[in-house]
């Protein structure tokens, strides 16, 4: 997906799964087996939905930059019109 920086997604499920483990040792889960089959559950789950949210929200901030870029174009271009001077039409 464009403008994605996979680095920081790669971070974030990094953090995710250091989590999940602080979890599990929380939750008395002795089994590494157990362990890593939640992980990878979990992981297949939630990697998926947050690349379709992030790419969501960013085509939702490029549509709005996109508008609000328009209407600033818009709004400079009726000040320039209001500061030029009048033209007199005399027949």
């Amino acid at each position: 997906m464009p403008g994605l920086n996979s680095d920081d997604l790669k971070h974030r499920v990094d953090a995710l799964q250091l989590n999940v483990a602080g979890l599990f040792k929380l939750l008395g889960s002795k089994d590494p087996d157990d362990r890593l089959r939640f992980w990878e559950i979990l992981k297949g789950i939630t990697t998926p939905a947050e690349f379709a949210l992030i790419d969501h929200e960013l085509t939702a901030m490029n549509a709005l930059v996109t508008h609000a870029e328009a209407s600033v174009k818009n709004v400079m271009a009726a000040a320039k019109m209001a500061s030029a001077p009048a033209k007199v039409i005399s027949h």
